[in-house]
């Protein structure tokens, strides 16, 4: 600006005036009308980085611990997490999460684990754990979620879940005792390795949702229970989908009261215990809040998702930023990768770990229906 009149910010600009002769001064003269408007810079948009974790997931002598205080088989199952996890190859995938597929009894189950990028931006493990099997006779899906607070939460969930997993696959019978007897067979692995690794139980918390079935009486006898959040839904052969029972949490999403291996674990798990006989039983889900909470209430989501997993996904889901298109479940090469990079939708506000496994019958390609952006979802 010159050295002519100079407009502050607490007085008004001067308009210039006429000279004897009736010209008026230049604009580079005279004042401007009015003070340049500054506009303040944009935010930046929130930059995601995928970070690998630095800290170990389990330190050696933590595993010699857990492994001389876990029962055989389960031990043997935590010595190939273990491996896995510090691998100094790991791949990308091993980092943000697993998944495993099997087949059996017209039955297949797919089951996939992916770290959150709240996790993934900070460089920390996933917290999430699943266990996943399935005979001619029988099929156990066992899902769980790691206290955020609880900083050994992610080898609470794996033992956890691998502890009432291998409980109820050799279970004589499937029933409301057999689950609680998995569910207290849980508690006191978990205690027991708090014990061993000198922590305080709390440190391990994780919730727990379980789904076993086997055939029965024409259908399927199906027990369920749950500790914490995360939902639980089933498909009906004549395309139905419901939660067959309530969260531990009642109707509102996001606040858990009870974890394993808490006081109250095992009376929560036996009000939540409930033995189902489903006569046209076609899919079970299975979910941890990383899935539960974006697509709250699940049960309104829920066929959505399975019309995804069971015909491909072509469009994103409603209210997601983005979601990848993947194959039909049954129709890749490798379900348990498609199912872990369905895992990686984008929805704004919602970072956390997820977890999903799912039971498919063979009838579920004509009772699910495919999702398209004009269903209602």
């Amino acid at each position: 600006m010159s050295d002519g009149h100079k407009a502050s910010d607490d007085s008004p600009a001067i308009a210039p005036r006429a000279t004897d002769d009736g010209a008026v001064p230049s604009t580079e003269d005279a004042a401007p009308l009015v003070a340049p408007v500054v506009e303040p810079p944009l935010p930046k948009p929130a930059t995601w980085t995928v970070r690998a974790p630095e800290a170990p997931w389990c330190t050696s002598a933590q595993r010699d611990a857990l492994l001389r205080a876990l029962p055989a088989a389960v031990a043997q199952r935590f010595r190939v997490r273990f491996a896995r996890v510090e691998d100094a190859s790991r791949t990308d995938a091993a980092v943000e999460g697993d998944g495993v597929h099997v087949q059996a009894g017209g039955w297949s189950v797919t089951a996939a684990a992916r770290r959150g990028r709240r996790h993934a931006h900070v460089g920390e493990w996933c917290e999430d754990a699943y266990f996943a099997s399935l005979t001619e006779s029988r099929g156990v899906l066992v899902v769980a979620d790691g206290a955020g607070s609880a900083s050994w939460s992610r080898l609470g969930s794996a033992i956890a879940v691998d502890i009432i997993g291998d409980a109820l696959e050799h279970a004589p019978e499937l029933s409301a005792e057999s689950m609680l007897r998995a569910v207290e067979a849980a508690v006191q692995a978990l205690t027991s390795a708090a014990t061993a690794m000198d922590v305080l139980p709390r440190l391990l918390r994780t919730t727990v949702l379980v789904a076993a079935w086997e055939p029965h009486a024409g259908g399927h006898r199906l027990v369920t229970t749950q500790v914490g959040d995360g939902s639980l839904v089933i498909a009906h052969t004549d395309g139905r989908i419901h939660r067959p029972t309530a969260s531990d949490l009642g109707d509102w999403s996001g606040e858990v009261h009870c974890f394993l291996p808490d006081s109250d674990t095992l009376p929560r798990a036996k009000a939540a215990t409930v033995v189902h006989d489903v006569p046209d039983l076609a899919a079970i889900l299975v979910v941890t809040d990383g899935i539960d909470d974006p697509f709250y209430p699940f049960a309104k989501h829920a066929g959505a998702i399975l019309g995804q997993l069971v015909h491909g996904v072509n469009a994103p889901l409603t209210g997601l930023a983005a979601q990848a298109s993947t194959p039909a479940l049954a129709a890749s090469p490798s379900p348990e990768r498609t199912l872990h990079d369905w895992l990686a939708f984008e929805k704004r506000g919602e970072n956390d770990d997820r977890t999903l496994a799912v039971a498919l019958h063979h009838t579920a390609s004509h009772a699910i229906a495919p999702w398209a952006p004009s269903a209602s979802a």
